[in-house]
């Protein structure tokens, strides 16, 4: 994941996007209709769990598209897009499915308003497959099978650090996306860290990647932070801070649910129902997180802080809840089944990994900023990656620009909304991280 070109994206404006082809097509129809001229708006959703595509197209439906398509669900629609003042940035050309109609309203007499839901065609031939078969190896070599055979897709990954080495699994009759999704949740780094399976707009292949490997990625925008701020700023390096339009706070900071998940302090039990023999592992999110994972130098703090008491006792400390878990071994005489704790090592990891992906939820953010530095070409730059975002505080402190250390940071892009009207594009971003900065000064590089 290279980094953006910041100095070329900042001397570019927003309004430079076109489609080059907008076609919705069916079986039913004698030719492809381009409606590129009566699109009023144009949404694409990525997610860091999600192996496909989804969307959102609204027209003004005066070709009476509705009618002469007969919509039943099934229909495609192609979408080629490119920047208009910029012809060495290739275009990005996605073929969706119709899989719902939102809306169909009548403006006037002769003019309504057509609301359509689009799913990524891989995603759409996903639920019309099903996985009966057994394999053995690697869970990211059987991913690849899995993926490449039923979807006809290559995944880029950096697997190589999975812990599992081998296993035996019988896909037990599910989708395609579905038995690797399966398989993905099943595999960490020997440190814990979970994998994601993600697909993104630009890049038509889907990602393996795991949680350590993303956080310790470089932020794309080293030069030149995405910065909420009331007036026109500029960096201690020259370049021009990309503007925060607007930002949301939901769902955060909820320490009750990461409690009750077992993922403060608790106990996870295992009983391996083919040996009669158990173990309780205690987990202690302080010890086991936050003491052993690598952290950007300028980013420390926790999220959880070990000052947070209750009753003059550390949060983790409490066992607040005893979790089981209950497994078979020996499913297989030459090979691993799917599921199998063996080691006390494997099951803290799998404990580790599920804390992990929880604490990413516990503090997200919603950003919204112009849409050209995330779709650059064949390039991915939204999830999956990393962006440096500033919040300025109230008051400056001699030379040193003051920000709030809270909302500030380096973020990791969980899930990406792409909204495209009137040849404007905006990106609406939900962001996350699992610790703050260790100061409030301005963090340069």
């Amino acid at each position: 994941m290279s980094e953006v070109n910041i100095s070329q994206l900042n001397a570019e404006h927003s309004s430079d996007w076109k489609f080059i082809r907008a076609e919705l097509n069916s079986s039913r129809a004698f030719q492809p209709l381009d409606i590129r001229n009566v699109i009023t708006d144009f949404e694409v959703y990525e997610h860091i769990d999600k192996p496909y595509i989804t969307g959102k197209l609204v027209v003004n439906d005066a070709q009476r598209v509705y009618e002469r398509f007969d919509f039943q669900g099934g229909e495609t629609f192609t979408v080629d897009i490119a920047r208009s003042h910029n012809q060495k940035i290739p275009s990005i050309t996605k073929t969706f499915i119709v899989d719902e109609v939102i809306d169909a309203g009548r403006v006037n007499e002769t003019v309504q308003t057509l609301m359509l839901h689009l799913i990524e065609d891989v995603g759409f031939s996903d639920v019309l497959t099903n996985v009966n078969r057994s394999y053995t190896g690697q869970p990211q070599t059987i991913m690849q099978k899995i993926a490449a055979e039923y979807l006809d897709k290559d995944i880029i990954d950096n697997a190589e650090d999975n812990v599992e080495n081998s296993m035996r699994v019988i896909i037990p009759n599910l989708s395609p996306i579905e038995a690797m999704a399966w398989l993905k949740n099943r595999s960490t780094t020997v440190e814990g860290y979970p994998f994601f399976l993600y697909s993104t707009f630009a890049v038509n292949k889907y990602y393996l990647m795991d949680l350590g490997s993303l956080l310790s990625q470089p932020v794309i925008n080293k030069d030149a932070a995405f910065t909420y701020s009331q007036g026109v700023e500029v960096s201690e390096t020259g370049s021009r801070l990309f503007k925060i339009h607007d930002y949301k706070l939901a769902n955060v900071e909820n320490i009750s649910s990461l409690i009750h998940a077992g993922y403060i302090g608790a106990n996870h039990s295992f009983h391996n129902v083919t040996t009669g023999s158990s173990q309780t592992i205690k987990f202690d999110i302080h010890f086991d997180i936050y003491n052993k994972i690598e952290f950007n130098r300028r980013q420390k703090r926790p999220l959880v802080s070990t000052e947070l008491k209750h009753k003059d006792k550390v949060l983790s400390d409490f066992e607040s809840r005893n979790i089981s878990n209950v497994f078979a071994t020996r499913s297989f005489n030459d090979a691993k089944s799917y599921g199998e704790e063996n080691t006390r090592g494997e099951a803290k990891r799998s404990i580790v990994a599920n804390a992990m992906k929880h604490l990413l939820t516990k503090a997200p953010m919603e950003i919204t900023v112009e849409g050209r530095e995330f779709l650059n070409g064949s390039s991915n730059y939204s999830i999956g990656n990393n962006i440096k975002v500033i919040f300025k505080g109230t008051a400056d402190d001699g030379p040193s620009v003051k920000i709030d250390r809270k909302m500030s940071g380096d973020y990791i892009i969980h899930s990406a909304r792409h909204v495209f009207s009137v040849e404007k594009c905006f990106s609406i971003l939900l962001i996350s991280k699992i610790a703050n900065y260790n100061d409030d000064s301005y963090p340069v590089g």
